[in-house]
């Protein structure tokens, strides 16, 4: 059987670099923005990211998209 995957919830995350712990690890913080439509293209979610990174106190370590997707069987 065929399996589809239908993009149901996507949101973008920004990993940053909030300081060092004790033994001088760096210490992450996620800056999470939800309910971002499936159908954005990638490079627009990019600019948005670029731009909110712009205004961030702390360095960006990682730019990232999660889509949630629902699994079904095609018969």
């Amino acid at each position: 059987m065929a399996t589809v995957s239908t993009p149901i919830n996507s949101s973008l995350r920004i990993l940053v670099e909030t300081g060092v712990d004790e033994n001088d690890k760096p210490i992450y913080r996620t800056r999470s923005y939800n309910n971002v439509k499936t159908d954005a293209a990638d490079e627009d979610l990019m600019s948005v990211a670029n731009q909110l990174a712009d205004i961030q106190m702390h360095p960006v370590n990682a730019i990232r998209r999660v889509i949630e997707s629902e699994l079904t069987e095609v018969v």
